[in-house]
Parts: structure tokens; C-alpha cells; sequence
């Protein structure tokens, strides 16, 4: 099930944080994260993958006003159980459809970055530009999603 995140989500949100900080940079301690967390779930831009337990087995946070995906984490013991392409589909949903969707990710050739890339571009996504290093010190992209118009949908004329 895919709900909203809350309050009582924070330590397993620091949990999944911690699984990642070696691909992401330091979180878990950092103030700033700590404050993010708070924003998203106040906002109502932070949506979990929970299994039987309740307990987010992934977490994704979006920002609407950038039509852009901020977060995005599936815990080790919950990967390739289809849960990372259910909580992207999800946010997707949330953002505006009429305008690109933006992501940070991993560039080609990150070994533990290949799940990520490819579920991305499996969803309609391309590199855009280069994203420089991030905190953990690893190259990344810009990834872009933009939803093409139907040819002509827009120029049929009715008839009367």
C-alpha cells in the first residue's frame, strides 16, 4: 500500500537514510535532513511503500513547485520486489504532467547506480545534463521526463 508519510515514519525514514548514505552523502545527523523530513511530511509531498508491518519498506519525496523528485530510497531487503517502480509511478502522479519532471540521479557507469538509472528511463525519463558530484562524491545526471502531445490531437476540427 502507498500512503502519505508521517511523523511516526521519521526513524524508519532515518533508517533508509542511513542504508544510503554511502550513494547520497551524510543525512541521518545533518540538521538540514532532519528539517526536509519535517517539510515533506507537512506538506504532504513524501509518499512510503508499506508492507503488512505498516513500516515504509520505501520512501520517495517530490516537489511540486519544481515538478521534481527530491528523495528516493527502497530498502536493501525490499529491492526487486517491483516496490521502487510502484512508489515512481505513484509520485509521478502527483506532479504536473503538462510540464517536464525533473530527477538527480546517477551518470552511466555508477555500478550502484544501474537499479535507479534504469528504472528511470523505463518510465520515460533521459538524461538532460550533467549534475555534477554529489555529497558521497559520485558523478550524476539530470534526468528529464517530458510528456509528448498526441500529433494532431489538438488540431481536429469537429464537424457539425
Amino acid at each position: 500500500m502507498i500512503r502519505k508519510v508521517t511523523t511516526s515514519d521519521i526513524p524508519a525514514w532515518r533508517k533508509l537514510a542511513a542504508e544510503a548514505e554511502h550513494l547520497f552523502g551524510s543525512m541521518v545527523n545533518e540538521e538540514s535532513f532532519a528539517a526536509a523530513m519535517e517539510d515533506c511530511i507537512l506538506s504532504e509531498s513524501a509518499l512510503c511503500l508499506v508492507t503488512g508491518n505498516n513500516i515504509p519498506a520505501g520512501i520517495i519525496a517530490i516537489d511540486r513547485s519544481a515538478n521534481e523528485i527530491l528523495w528516493f530510497v527502497v530498502g536493501a531487503e525490499h529491492r526487486g520486489k517491483r516496490y521502487g517502480k510502484e512508489l515512481l509511478e505513484a509520485a509521478l502522479m502527483e506532479l504536473d504532467k503538462t510540464k517536464p519532471v525533473y530527477v538527480q540521479t546517477f551518470a552511466p557507469g555508477i555500478p550502484d547506480g544501474k537499479a535507479a538509472r534504469a528504472l528511470y528511463l523505463q518510465n520515460g525519463f533521459r538524461d538532460h545534463r550533467d549534475g555534477g558530484l554529489n555529497p558521497a562524491g559520485l558523478d550524476t545526471v539530470i534526468m528529464m521526463k517530458e510528456e509528448k502531445p498526441v500529433p494532431g490531437f489538438l488540431q481536429r476540427k469537429t464537424e457539425h
